[in-house]
């Protein structure tokens, strides 16, 4: 498997706007039930998936939400400034 901050980079930039909106919205909040809706989602990717269950315990497996947080927040930030130029 690629280094995760690589392909959570490319992933975030395959995905439609739409994801990119969704997985902003469920990650930035985590109010009730968005951490589970996006890691449900998350978990549709193969490659995702299996980096996301080699978590050894919570504390680690947050980080890794937090670095896809990161990527998808650095991507919808692109997108938003390309949509206002």
């Amino acid at each position: 498997m690629k280094k995760p901050e690589i392909y959570l980079r490319e992933y975030c930039a395959k995905i439609s706007d739409d994801n990119v909106k969704f997985l902003q919205a469920r990650l930035s909040q985590r109010i009730a039930a968005d951490l589970s809706e996006a890691v449900e989602f998350l978990g549709g990717v193969r490659e995702i998936d299996k980096w996301l269950s080699s978590a050894t315990d919570f504390n680690q497996f947050y980080d890794m939400i937090d670095m896809v947080q990161f990527a998808i927040q650095k991507e919808h930030e692109k997108r938003l400034a390309a949509s206002a130029a």
